[in-house]
């Protein structure tokens, strides 16, 4: 089995990279960044079956030449790089494999489709947390029902290690963009935009996370679902922080530094404050943080005379990874594209074009191999 990681120095690439060298013995990785292998934590870097490569992903050409000859792609790379190395795993005939496009990002990529048809290789959109566990749950929910009208996602993320003056979860450049970006829903059949943190809504988590407000933010799921589920008529996302994280970077959008227009000196805000975060030590200590991940699937069953309304829930509490030392959000985040390059370059996963993970992944392999990582979903529901 040979994978290649795309940015592969990042956060979410290593818990990637960890998960792969753990669980997949007979494997060759190509770990793949612009930044020195320096940057890829050691148990990666030490281990023979890893192969770094200094590579910008934004050069199609170059990407579609590493890729040749590689069992699937996975691209741990800003999102909106997505459609440039999706070409290049087209040009290398290369299954490929992302964390999500941020709505926008994903329709862009679903225009791919006929080309990854053509070519006879899958492209798995969104195989991280959420996107991605929580695309699969919803397709296990959606089993056996005749019609499924509403698809929700809620995820509370609780974080007491982090501090600083700015804890970033993930990625800080799609954070900015889920605070200052229209969030999109889907309300009587359609997508509308709504307001940046619009939608507030107090939701009891399980403990450890408890009470929480949630968010509106712009997330992939909204595209995803109304194309995997034909006559949907509601989707939504939101997301609840700590409260403390939320109110600083809604006080950095809306001083501009989610702006990308250059200022005087030659730099644009956002790349002032992305440079800034970066520069933050990382806290010491053993990660302290948990991710819940919420998914309500309504529908009906029965067929004649539109059969009776059912109502499923799947929620999954993840904690860190003591061994590992890896943080909650980051572990539910990595290990599902790792175990999405498994399913790919051991061709389990084979229809060819841009696929959606709630209606390609196989669920119930899907969830045994999270089990194998101590993670289990529980289910409950009414109506069945």
């Amino acid at each position: 089995m040979r994978i290649a990681v795309l940015g592969a120095a990042g956060a979410m690439a290593q818990v990637v990279l960890r998960d792969l060298l753990e669980f997949v013995p007979d494997l060759a990785i190509t770990a793949a960044d612009m930044r020195p292998a320096r940057h890829l934590v050691d148990a990666s870097r030490a281990d023979p079956r890893v192969t770094t490569a200094t590579l910008d992903a934004r050069d199609e050409e170059a990407t579609a030449r590493l890729l040749e000859g590689h069992d699937a792609a996975l691209n741990c790379v800003t999102y909106y790089f997505n459609v440039p190395i999706m070409r290049a795993c087209l040009k290398a005939r290369v299954p490929y494999a992302d964390l999500g496009g941020l709505y926008h990002g994903t329709r862009k990529q679903f225009a791919l489709h006929d080309e990854f048809v053509r070519a006879g290789v899958p492209a798995l959109l969104g195989m991280g947390s959420t996107p991605g566990i929580t695309n699969v749950m919803a397709g296990a929910m959606a089993q056996g029902l005749d019609r499924v009208d509403a698809v929700h996602v809620r995820v509370g993320c609780l974080d007491r290690s982090l501090s600083g003056p700015l804890p970033v979860p993930y990625a800080l450049d799609t954070v900015i963009d889920e605070f200052s970006l229209e969030p999109m829903v889907f309300r009587d059949g359609r997508a509308e935009a709504v307001s940046p943190m619009s939608g507030r809504e107090s939701i009891d988590f399980p403990e450890p996370v408890g009470r929480m407000e949630a968010i509106s933010t712009l997330h992939s799921e909204v595209a995803m679902f109304p194309r995997s589920f034909p006559g949907l008529r509601e989707a939504s996302f939101k997301v609840a922080f700590e409260p403390e994280f939320t109110r600083k970077v809604a006080f950095l959008v809306e001083l501009g530094f989610a702006s990308r227009e250059k200022l005087p000196s030659g730099s644009t805000p956002r790349e002032v404050l992305l440079d800034l975060a970066a520069r933050q030590a990382v806290p010491p200590g053993e990660p302290a943080d948990c991710d819940v991940l919420r998914v309500d699937v309504e529908g009906r069953t029965g067929g004649a005379g539109g059969g009776r309304p059912v109502r499923r829930r799947g929620e999954l509490t993840v904690l860190p990874h003591t061994r590992w030392r890896v943080a909650a959000g980051s572990l539910d985040t990595g290990v599902p594209l790792s175990i999405a390059g498994q399913l790919l370059a051991s061709r389990t996963i084979t229809t060819p074009g841009v696929l959606c993970p709630e209606t390609s992944v196989p669920h119930q392999l899907f969830f045994e191999m999270l089990e194998r990582r101590e993670m289990r979903i529980r289910w409950s529901g009414h109506g069945d």
